[in-house]
């Protein structure tokens, strides 16, 4: 039963988490034994509350006045303090009232052990003995609850903080290991284990010995030196990367963390903790990207997500390493400062419209927005952001960001192709899902259930079969590719399915599938990732069109074509009428160069600059150049050029014309041009001369002063004169005869 106090003694009673606790039996055992000692119908213990019986109804209020005495009326009818009270003149009737206090031992009284009676009575002074023995068992077993209250409370506290470590272990993905040095035994978790690809029990025991025979050999040193350091209070704690052995043969790159947490009274360590992460995809990644740097001058380094933890304001609350790669920022320049001061002035609107929407929404993706570079230029940035707000982990917006900066640069310059580049855009979010050994569905994530949802009418995909969303002439192909997971867990397989469009079109997809194993090593799901291709599958179908046009132009032109290197005159491509016309094989051609089509005579017009490169802004040359056939026959050919682009170098692709009759025939007309000239000459000069000589004569002969003598000389000369007209009209016809011949 419970009565009414207040003040300091009220704070007590709730310090020791008595306030409204349920009768126990061990307190209903106490009273009954009190109750048989001083021979009383009712026995009870009173614990002293604000919310009770009034305080001026209650006997136990006289009794707790004097905390270190029995208090005893023997007869409350005869009392004057009780004789008028309700509990003496109705229900319960007490006449007899005896009251140990409750007194706890910081001196507190919590309340009383009594007993009372419907008739008079004394109590002898072994009762009165028992009762004080009885009262103090009563606080002891308050005192005990109170412990029970106190234990099970730092319990619960500490399964909830385990609980939280735990989670923030498995979501980090993060290895633990603590080692003992005076016992040199180690005790990592599953994590750390399966890095390397063992189990926990495998590697049991486990000591430093062990440990360094998993690290690479030349990085022993210096994990050696790091310890060596914090052994040496030279540091506080370690950090670096350091590669170990997986169970396969392979290396392992890990991010390794350390520090000593317990010394002896000697300044000897003895307990050094820390964890373990696997970097081998950023290191893999630091070296792809120290390859491409080299390739790629003048480039922004394309690396992993940046990943992101920001309120609903948009204040930081961590930002992860790869900032430095992707924006040259360092993350602790990130913390207390505001996501909008990176934006872009006209990006911010929208920005905070989809954040205002995550106080409702799971999830938003941002569309691509302008966002500061460590160097004060803008980049181009894609963010998916979650709302984990809820989650105790983590406690924020998680924002999941990517440098996207060239492929809207490319948009924008491409934008006759804007709707292949929106596709290439729509698919960079991945589908995820998960199957067990049996091909059911036990996880899909959002934009699977977007593109393929409406296969299945109940909305329930978990629990279903994966072939339910490939099209039928996929299911083998597909049965096979998890059959190689299965054989090699681990290993990440390719795969294009094509799956039923909800617009009844195919939409053809690329998928990552990998097995993964349990502690056991037996397989236990199938993980896959994978995107939309079907526009890329369009665009490069309409590429291979494309490229067969060209082929088709090329190869069956009636005319001998060819391409070549404009710097090294190496043939790149030829026509089937080049090999028909030239007798060179196709592959003869592939091991040769201009010059081996060329008399010897030729090559140093053809090395010549002019010969092999247009004039400045010029794509077109026109030309004619002897060239010799793979039986040495030479012939003279029209050549025409034009400059294009070839498997990514500029190349010129040729057209030859064979002119060798056409130029012999304007050859043979020039040679007789040049003997009717001659003829002409012949005629203007040779022909003339005696021509006048003879009608020179005849005037002479005509003359009426001439003797008989006179004129038969000129008659003579007449003679000679046609004689030798006669001499130069043979000449002219024998010349003739000669070019007809």
């Amino acid at each position: 039963m419970l009565d009414n106090l207040e003040g300091s003694k009220l704070k007590d009673l709730k310090a020791i988490n008595l306030l409204d606790t349920s009768t126990k039996k061990e307190f209903d055992d106490i009273c009954n034994l009190t109750a048989f000692i001083c021979d009383t119908p009712i026995s009870l213990s009173f614990i002293v509350t604000d919310i009770q019986t009034p305080l001026h109804q209650s006997f136990c209020v006289h009794a707790i006045k004097v905390p270190q005495e029995i208090f005893i009326v023997e007869d409350a009818r005869k009392d004057v303090r009780f004789k008028n009270n309700s509990l003496v003149t109705g229900a319960p009737s007490i006449v007899f009232y005896a009251g140990m206090p409750l007194i706890n031992k910081t001196g507190s009284v919590l309340g009383t052990l009594c007993v009372t009676d419907t008739k008079p009575q004394k109590l002898e002074q072994k009762q009165i003995d028992a009762l004080l023995s009885l009262s103090n068992q009563v606080v002891n077993m308050f005192e005990l609850h109170n412990n029970r209250v106190k234990i099970k409370e730092m319990a619960k506290n500490h399964a909830v903080e385990s609980d939280r470590l735990e989670n923030i272990i498995k979501a980090t993905q993060v290895g633990t290991w603590e080692w003992n040095l005076a016992t040199d035994m180690v005790t990592i978790n599953e994590q750390w284990a399966s890095m390397l690809g063992y189990t926990v029990d495998e590697l049991q025991p486990i000591n430093s010995k062990s440990i360094h025979k998993m690290v690479f050999p030349e990085d022993i040193p210096s994990v050696n030196k790091m310890n060596a350091a914090c052994f040496e209070k030279k540091a506080d704690f370690y950090v670096g990367d350091f590669r170990f052995l997986h169970k396969k043969g392979h290396a392992v790159w890990i991010h390794d963390r350390g520090q000593v947490i317990s010394w002896s009274k000697d300044g000897q360590p003895l307990l050094m903790v820390g964890t373990h992460t696997d970097i081998t995809k950023e290191k893999e990644n630091e070296l792809v990207i120290e390859q491409s740097e080299k390739r790629f001058k003048g480039l922004v380094q394309n690396g992993s997500d940046l990943i992101v933890i920001i309120d609903l304001e948009g204040n930081y609350q961590y930002a992860s390493p790869t900032s430095i790669k992707i924006l040259d920022i360092p993350p602790e320049d990130f913390i207390g400062k505001n996501a909008f001061e990176f934006i872009h002035p006209e990006d911010k609107k929208f920005i905070q419209e989809g954040l205002l929407r995550l106080k409702n929404e799971k999830q938003f993706t941002f569309r691509p927005y302008r966002f500061k570079h460590g160097d004060g230029s803008w980049r181009w940035i894609e963010t998916i952001v979650t709302n984990l707000i809820d989650n105790p982990v983590v406690g924020g917006l998680v924002a999941n960001s990517r440098d996207v900066t060239e492929r809207v640069l490319t948009e924008e310059k491409l934008k006759k192709s804007e709707d292949y580049y929106r596709l290439l855009y729509d698919s960079q979010t991945n589908y995820v899902v998960r199957t067990n050994m049996d091909g059911n569905y036990t996880y899909v994530n959002k934009k699977f259930v977007e593109e393929f949802g409406w296969l299945y009418p109940d909305e329930e995909i978990l629990g279903k079969n994966c072939l339910s969303s490939i099209v039928d002439y996929h299911h083998q192909k597909t049965h096979d590719v998890v059959g190689h997971c299965i054989a090699e867990p681990g290993k990440v397989f390719k795969i294009e399915l094509d799956k039923p469009g909800s617009d009844g079109k195919m939409v053809t997809t690329l998928w990552d599938f990998v097995c993964t194993v349990d502690k056991e090593g037996v397989p236990t799901e199938i993980q896959c990732i994978g995107l939309d291709i079907t526009a890329r599958v369009k665009s490069q179908k309409a590429l291979e069109e494309s490229e067969q046009r060209y082929s088709d132009i090329f190869h069956l032109s009636p005319q001998p074509m060819w391409v070549y290197d404009i710097i090294t005159l190496e043939f790149l491509d030829v026509n089937r009428a080049a090999i028909k016309h030239y007798g060179y094989s196709y592959d003869e051609f592939m091991d040769m160069d201009l010059r081996d089509i060329r008399p010897e005579s030729e090559i140093p017009k053809l090395e010549a600059p002019s010969n092999h490169s247009q004039q400045k802004g010029e794509s077109y040359y026109h030309g004619e150049f002897i060239h010799k056939k793979k039986n040495g026959k030479e012939i003279v050919v029209e050549i025409r050029t034009n400059i294009l682009s070839y498997k990514g170098k500029v190349v010129k692709v040729a057209l030859a014309t064979d002119i060798t009759e056409r130029y012999k025939h304007t050859q043979a007309i020039e040679k007789q041009n040049k003997k009717l000239k001659k003829i002409a000459w012949t005629q203007s000069h040779r022909v003339r001369a005696p021509l006048t000589s003879i009608m020179g004569l005849i005037d002479l002969l005509n003359a009426k002063d001439q003797t008989a003598d006179e004129k038969e000389q000129v008659l003579k000369y007449i003679m000679d004169s046609a004689k030798e007209l006669d001499e130069v009209i043979s000449k002219i016809v024998s010349t003739t005869q000669q070019d007809k011949i």
